[in-house]
């Protein structure tokens, strides 16, 4: 077959880009989408740390099918926002606080699937101890740290949805309530170890710390927040010069 050269080449349908301002508005919703879908998550895991409170304090044990479901959600969301977040970070390629905030949510993901593990953790030791022994201060304390560390993982979770950048400071504080109970606690269950037996008290101590620990990374999520807007991490006194946008 002869080609004829004289003729134009036929012409080739491009797909053309989005319109700049388009393109922008479609980023900011996938940012606000994945924001929600972290508040979602930290909403999830202080109810569930509620319900495994009930489970281990009132003997609730047929609650626990309840904490392992939700659980199982936190995890699913947790695996679209992480994918959502990296497909962004390499189409984007954006800066600056939105740059901040990609980064910060790989972070803050961690930290809230996490604490619904240890909540998770906390029901498995109810369960293998076929609920906790009756013992009137192990139990008020156990009370107190519940209710405390609902308080802080929620109060992480307003700050997130707010983007409070100063958040920091009243969740460090509640963080040494909770520690203070923990350490109480600690001592309490060293009182009546032979009371409770070596084993039991060997558990009730991994609740103190599962506990202990959600409090760690709820301060954790605040200080993420904090970075996202000012570009600092609370106290750090090496990172540059704060930049609000």
């Amino acid at each position: 077959m002869t080609i004829d050269s004289t003729q134009p080449p036929e012409p080739v349908d491009d797909v053309e880009p989005l319109p700049l301002d388009e393109t922008r508005h479609h980023f900011s919703e996938t940012l606000d989408e994945i924001k929600r879908g972290m508040v979602q998550m930290g909403s999830l895991v202080t109810e569930n740390v509620r319900r495994a409170g009930d489970v281990m304090l009132e003997g609730r044990l047929d609650l626990a099918p309840a904490v392992i479901e939700h659980d199982q959600e936190v995890n699913r969301l947790y695996a679209e926002l992480e994918q959502t977040t990296f497909e962004t970070l390499a189409r984007q390629q954006p800066v600056a606080g939105d740059l901040r905030f990609l980064v910060s949510t790989t972070r803050i993901l961690y930290e809230i699937e996490r604490s619904g593990d240890l909540a998770v953790n906390c029901v498995n030791v109810a369960q293998r101890e076929n609920g906790l022994p009756e013992s009137p201060k192990l139990t008020a304390l156990l009370n107190q740290m519940v209710s405390e560390c609902c308080s802080l993982f929620a109060a992480g979770v307003d700050a997130l949805a707010d983007m409070d950048p100063v958040a920091g400071a009243a969740l460090d504080a509640k963080d040494d309530v909770l520690d203070d109970l923990v350490g109480r606690y600690y001592a309490e269950i060293g009182r009546v170890s032979e009371e409770i037996g070596l084993e039991t008290a060997i558990q009730l101590s991994k609740v103190g710390r599962f506990l202990e620990r959600i409090g760690d990374h709820a301060v954790n999520i605040g200080e993420n927040v904090a970075y996202v807007i000012t570009a600092e991490f609370p106290g750090d006194t090496h990172a540059g010069v704060a930049e609000y946008e």
